[in-house]
């Protein structure tokens, strides 16, 4: 039996971190008028990774969030915790 090279998320809190990077994503890509692709593109991804992060089956790097929330301009505890900046 074969066993699955795809590493989850270990803890609670990465799932929610995974799960709010994805939300942050998508309503960044909506608020642009941007389809899937040139946000992978903006992000400097290809577009299977961008849907392996939006269905949850990928953990991304910190190089690689990075760069999504440098591109984006998104502060990163708004892309990690979905919070803008001084929000309480």
């Amino acid at each position: 039996m074969a066993t699955s090279k795809r590493k989850k998320a270990d803890t609670d809190l990465g799932t929610m971190i995974l799960r709010n990077i994805a939300a942050t994503m998508e309503r960044e890509r909506e608020r642009r008028g941007l389809n899937k692709k040139e946000l992978a593109h903006l992000c400097e991804m290809t577009s299977p990774y961008y849907l392996r992060i939006l269905d949850g089956s990928a953990n991304p790097s910190l190089q690689v969030i990075t760069r999504i929330s440098t591109n984006l301009k998104i502060p990163l505890q708004e892309l990690m915790m979905g919070q803008k900046s001084g929000n309480p």
